[in-house]
This record gives structure tokens, sequence and C-alpha cells, in this order.
């Protein structure tokens, strides 16, 4: 009962994450579920799934199908499909039912590939897990399977990879498009997008970056599998307008340092990555201790020591209501969980937590809304 949510809503899953990795790829995602989880992706997770042309289909499973198996039958109409959309890959995404009966949904994609030849993946994810690591995953597996070797001619420069570029985590509102303006802005050339506008020809190619840039914590196991491949190295932050953390980290001349721990500061409850990168803006111009807590895990190379893992709502009360923040940070959704009225509460939507009640009012990193933020704080 620790994961019961009582005034916050379900955080955003691994299924979800994984079929926003998948979303832009031209493939067909094959969700393994009754409907409801299907819908749950389409309808709260995923913002560009109004008006698109992405091919997710549910497949339908009901009470007989769990209880005799029939891979057979989601097989074959997903065979049927892919005649008819010629996709770039299949991936077959897992739910709690086929946790529970142990489907094989990597067996699945073998039999579908064996038919097809299409590139076809079976991805086990459960809805037990959060949306991070259903991200994490597909980034890796693709990798693995398309990235080619790097190339022996080619020119060492200021090619990069994006990594970790989901809506899940930036909205609805265009901040994954402006971050990768800015980082062309700045002289580099973008080799791959992990994962808006991603294609197999990216993932192909990544191997040629000569920086990956993780902007977001389901981008970091792919960063570090490139970068014990093919020796790439990375750096994680999220450019700001108006901090200049993010600019140094890829001149390398920067690395984190938090202020001492005071009684009284700030909590930020937000992405990790996301959530350091306004740390740094916020000790450009004020000495006060700022403590980042996720509600998604946290990375201990991302971390310092007195930063908090808030796995579920319990923990995420306990914490704001501990006397030890004078400001709170955190997705709208997380204000009705405080009751100490001495505390300011300031709204920084993050869609995995409050869905698509707040995703068209996540600020643009890019502009001074953020720097408005802090600068009244």
């Amino acid at each position: 009962m620790s994961r019961l949510c009582i005034d916050l809503p379900p955080l955003a899953p691994d299924y979800s994450g994984a079929a926003s990795a998948l979303f832009d790829l031209g493939g067909i995602v094959v969700m393994h579920d009754a409907s409801g989880c299907t819908g749950n992706y389409t309808s709260y997770d995923e913002p560009r799934w109004l008006g698109s042309r992405s091919a997710v289909f549910c497949s339908g499973l009901r009470r007989m199908d769990a209880v005799m198996g029939n891979d057979d039958k989601y097989i074959n109409k997903t065979i049927a499909a892919a005649k008819y959309l010629s996709p770039t890959v299949i991936a077959y995404l897992g739910s709690p039912v086929p946790m529970v009966i142990g489907t094989d949904l990597k067996g699945m994609a073998a039999e579908t590939e064996y038919s097809t030849g299409i590139p076809s993946f079976g991805f086990n994810t459960t809805g037990q897990r959060f949306y991070d690591r259903g991200a994490s995953d597909v980034f890796t597996v693709l990798i693995k399977r398309f990235t080619k070797e790097r190339s022996k001619e080619r020119a060492f420069g200021k090619k990069v990879n994006i990594l970790g570029l989901l809506p899940i985590d930036f909205g609805s509102k265009g901040n994954c498009e402006r971050i990768c303006e800015h980082i062309l802005s700045l002289g580099y050339e973008i080799v791959s997008r992990f994962a808006v506008g991603l294609t197999v020809e990216q993932i192909e190619s990544c191997s040629d970056a000569d920086l990956s840039i993780v902007v977001s914590r389901s981008g970091l196991a792919a960063a570090k599998l490139l970068h014990k491949l093919y020796g790439i190295p990375y750096i994680c932050g999220v450019p700001i307008k108006g901090a200049n953390g993010f600019e140094k980290k890829l001149n390398r001349e920067y690395v984190s340092v938090g202020c001492p721990y005071s009684d009284v500061g700030i909590l930020i409850i937000h992405e990790q990555i996301f959530a350091n990168s306004l740390r740094d803006m916020i000790h450009q111009s004020r000495d006060i201790s700022v403590t980042i807590g996720s509600m998604f895990g946290l990375e201990n190379e991302l971390s310092l020591p007195y930063d908090k893992e808030l796995p579920d709502e319990s923990a995420v009360r306990s914490e704001v209501n501990s006397g030890r923040y004078s400001v709170i940070i955190a997705d709208p959704m997380v204000k009705k969980l405080i009751k100490d009225e001495n505390v300011r509460f300031v709204g920084l939507p993050h869609p995995a937590v409050s869905s698509k009640l707040h995703w068209d009012e996540v600020p643009d990193y890019l502009s001074d809304d953020i720097k408005n933020i802090i600068s009244c704080l």
C-alpha cells in the first residue's frame, strides 16, 4: 500500500515511457493489454498523440486470452497491420496482466520478425516501474540493434547526441524543439535526438558523435552505453535562459557544487537532471541550500548528499511538511499536500506527475519564464 496515491494522480508508468521513446520512429507499437493501459498512454501521457499518425495499437487482451495465451492471434494481427503500414520497426509492450501470466513478448517479436523481416522487439514493461525506465530500456536496445561502428574517415568536431528528450518531461509547448535549436545555435551539429524526432538513420550514426548531452534521466543509460561502446563522453544538463551552467558544461569548465546545507532552504521536486540545472541557476544568485527530491528515483552520481528520494505520496507529504523548507518548487498537484501556510509554493508542471492537467502550462525553458520564477524566490 506504500504506493497508494490519494491526492496525486498515478505517475507515468514504464510502458508510457517506452511508447514515447518509439513514437517518432515510424513503427508499429502494440500494447498487450485490455485497452486501459493503451488509453492511459494515448490520453494522459502523450501530448503528441492527438492528430498524430503514430501507429500505437492495443492488443485487446481478454479473459480467455489471458487463460489460454492466444499469442498467435496477436502476432497475426500485427503481421497484417505491418503489410498495410510498412513500418520501420515493430514493438510489443507489456502491461500488468502479461507480467502476471508470463507472456513471452520477446518470443512474439522474434516470430514477427521472422515472418515480416522487419526489426521487431519485445519490451517487458509491467506498469510497476516508471516512465524513465521504460524509455531507457528502449534507447539502449535500439542502440545495440542499429548503431553502426564509428566512421573511420569522420572529422572530429562538435557533433552531439541529445538523450532523454521526451514530452513526458518537457511538456507540449515546444521545449524539446527549442532545446535542439539552442544547441544548434551554439555551433553544434545534432547527430541524433532520443527521442523527439528520432529516426533509425539517427540511431545508426549516433556513434559518430563527439559528445552526448543527457537532458533527462531516461537518457543516462544510453549515454553510458555509448561511452562504453564508442568512447563518447557525456554531460548532464538542460539549457535554461539566464543560467550559465549548461554552456560551461559543454566547454568542460563547470562542476555543480551545492551550497552548505541549511536548516531552512528550497526543495525542488521534479525530474532530476532538470532540477539540478535549476539548482545551479539558483546558486548563481542566492546562497541558500537547494534540495532535489524525486518521485522517480535519483542517480547517485548526479546527487548531493542531502537530496531526497521520494518513492511515494506518503514520502512527499512527509518531506514537504518537514519544516525544512521555506520554498517548494514542484508540480501543481503537490500543493495540496502542503499543510504549513508559511511555506511558499511555486508550481512547475511535470507531465509525468500531472499529465494533461498541466502539460500545456510547462514554462518555456529558454525564455524569461524560468528566470522570472527564480527572481522572485
